[in-house]
């Protein structure tokens, strides 16, 4: 099923409720806990109950638990190994100490990336292990035992239990950010002249929903082997979303005067499509719509043609005369202005166009069609 497809009515009430939902998981997964210290008594069981705390506190969604678990126990067995190899092996104290200096800082060194995390936990696992370096290697292993439990029973409670997916919540932010461009920008072209209007909150907002796409796309990668193929995608499209709130950051800027009114107004009319294939872009990705909605073929440049047309039946052209007298007043000449705001629309044009692009091609993979369908999003 497409990443856009409807969300049902669980899978929505989940995410609704998401603060929740987590807050109850992470209560399952320390009572399943608990059961198994009742039951069977394991020496040093409470750090399977840290584990589980650190693993699922921050990180609701599944495919960030399974990422987090994984390097947890990855790091946990190389540095229990490593411990538990200087306690078995070497008898002096400050040789023990030593070679667990080393290794910590040669980790430190190192430790950077994807995979930081596991990185961190091998080296506090390594002191941990070796203590005081009183070559107890049964402890080490019990140690090393229960944080592996933990990280079993935070995926199993992540995949099974009321599963929150980063799927949906990418699309919610995707949803968001566009949603909230489509606003900024069609009030804007309603606007009169020389209009207050703040955009900065909107704007800010659409921001803050990018950055937050960003920050799952670890978990998208687990939980979906669509969107790990097209990872790259994933950030590209995030760094368009960024072009385009650069864009309309720029249109605040714009001010005309009220005899300029009808040459903008002209403009705004063929601007005011934009806003519309925002709109219908972001009810697609919100579910709302069953088909990625139709853009015209090849819309900046049929766009920049009805600029040209917009600012040639507005007489912008002024004479030479009518140039170098706006000069001398230390006004910035109309016919100069509105081509510099025509030229803002159009590159809103090729950034509005690039981000159906991308989402075009995500559809097309989750329905499993060849690549050469991607123009099909496209009006013939």
């Amino acid at each position: 099923m497409s990443v856009f497809a409807p969300a049902t009515p669980f899978a929505d009430f989940i995410y609704r409720h998401f603060r929740s939902v987590h807050a109850l998981k992470l209560g399952l997964a320390l009572l399943v806990a608990v059961t198994i210290n009742a039951i069977w008594a394991p020496p040093h069981f409470i750090w399977s109950m840290v584990t589980i705390v650190v693993i699922m506190m921050s990180l609701p969604q599944v495919g960030g638990a399974i990422e987090k678990s994984l390097q947890r126990a990855i790091g946990t067995c190389l540095g229990s190994a490593y411990g538990v190899m200087l306690v078995a092996t070497v008898d002096s104290y400050w040789l023990i100490m030593s070679l667990l200096i080393l290794a910590v800082s040669l980790i430190c060194f190192i430790s950077a990336g994807r995979y930081s995390y596991a990185y961190l936990v091998s080296g506090f696992t390594i002191i941990i292990v070796v203590g005081d370096a009183n070559h107890d290697t049964s402890e080490a292993l019990w140690r090393t035992a229960n944080i592996l439990s933990g990280c079993v029973i935070a995926i199993l409670v992540s995949l099974f239990i009321f599963p929150i997916k980063a799927k949906q919540d990418w699309r919610s932010q995707l949803t968001h950010a566009i949603d909230n461009m489509a606003e900024v920008l069609a009030q804007h072209l309603k606007a009169p002249a020389n209009h207050d209007l703040d955009f900065r909150a909107k704007l800010e907002a659409a921001m803050k929903a990018v950055l937050t796409q960003k920050k799952l796309f670890f978990s998208l990668e687990w939980e979906s082997k669509t969107l790990k193929k097209h990872k790259v995608l994933l950030s590209q499209l995030a760094n368009k979303q960024v072009r385009l709130i650069t864009l309309l950051e720029l249109l605040p800027l714009t001010r005309w005067q009220e005899e300029d009114k009808d040459a903008y107004l002209q403009i705004n009319a063929v601007a005011s499509e934009l806003a519309f294939y925002l709109q219908q872009l972001a009810e697609f990705v919100a579910g709302k719509a069953q088909q990625l909605p139709i853009l015209p073929e090849c819309l900046e440049q049929e766009l920049q043609h009805r600029l040209q047309l917009a600012l040639a039946s507005a007489t912008i052209v002024a004479s030479t005369t009518d140039l170098d007298a706006a000069a001398t007043d230390g006004e910035v000449p109309q016919g100069f202005a509105l081509t510099g705001y025509s030229w803002l629309i159009y590159q809103l044009a090729i950034a509005v166009e690039a981000l159906y692009e991308d989402i075009a091609i995500i559809e097309i993979a989750y329905n499993k069609q060849p690549a050469s369908q991607i123009t099909s999003g496209k009006a013939d």
